[in-house]
């Protein structure tokens, strides 16, 4: 099964799964916004997906003044136990 099917009938937008399980298999404890490959996201969305995932809880925002980017933490939401399980179930994404 790919994440791309499981993300469009599951999660409304293929890239939001594929988004969601790279931060799961692939971030380490802090990222930045441009850092998810063009293969799991266009980077002209990713603003936005990480955003929902802020709204969810999922991610805390970090924004310095002196640096244009944009960091990501994971949280220690429950919804993560979510993408746990769909990482077992759909083909792996791309590094």
């Amino acid at each position: 099964m790919d994440a791309g099917d499981v993300g469009r009938l599951l999660f409304g937008r293929p890239s939001r799964l594929r988004l969601a399980l790279w931060i799961h298999q692939h971030a380490g404890p802090r990222f930045f916004q441009s850092e998810p490959p063009k293969t799991v996201i266009a980077q002209s969305a990713t603003g936005v997906e990480l955003t929902r995932l802020v709204d969810l809880g999922m991610l805390t925002e970090y924004r310095e003044p002196a640096n244009r980017r944009v960091y990501y933490e994971k949280t220690r939401s429950p919804l993560w136990s979510i993408i746990a399980a769909a990482s077992k179930v759909v083909d792996p994404v791309d590094k």
